[in-house]
């Protein structure tokens, strides 16, 4: 349960998926180039290159990779943006089904005008910061809400700056 601007507590379900950072961390530690950022934007996962290092669970600051720790075979498991999808030109399904327009898809800088027009609209509803903006460098997964961030449980305070620069 979090706190709502109202001081109501209410269950909240907060889609806890890969934020595709702009400069991954986790595609950064992979020491063989299983997680990799893709031109169009997704950060995908070749589990036949993975070798089950998890350096990418470390790595990430949003905690998203998991590992399938009770399989034989395991492998990381995290969101691809439905990578195939959009090399068809389609959305990912997340977006495609969600009929209230909770879950939009676009070019980042036009979600993110979007994010702020929301905001604007509605000052007194959504906290002042789009989430994701620029957070770990920025990136392609953005969030807005009512309630401080921390309560959603995602991370906060994270540096602005990419965090592959700051491993050298």
């Amino acid at each position: 349960p979090v706190n709502t601007a109202s001081g109501d507590a209410e269950e909240r379900y907060v889609r806890r998926l890969c934020m595709h950072c702009l400069d991954p961390a986790c595609a950064s530690v992979c020491p063989v180039a299983a997680l990799q950022k893709t031109p169009s934007g997704p950060v995908t996962y070749d589990p036949d290159r993975c070798m089950g290092c998890r350096y990418c669970m470390v790595a990430c600051p949003f905690g998203v990779p998991t590992y399938e720790w009770n399989r034989p075979a395991p492998r990381v498991r995290k969101c691809v943006f439905c990578f195939e999808r959009l090399q068809k030109g389609e959305a990912p399904a997340c977006a495609a089904a969600c009929p209230a327009e909770a879950t939009l898809f676009g070019e980042r800088d036009a979600l993110l005008a979007e994010a702020k027009r929301r905001i604007g609209e509605q000052p007194e509803f959504y906290q002042p910061v789009v989430y994701g903006e620029r957070e770990a460098g920025g990136t392609s997964i953005l969030y807005l809400s009512d309630v401080p961030f921390e309560q959603l449980g995602l991370p906060v305070g994270l540096p602005t700056e990419p965090l592959p620069g700051l491993t050298f």
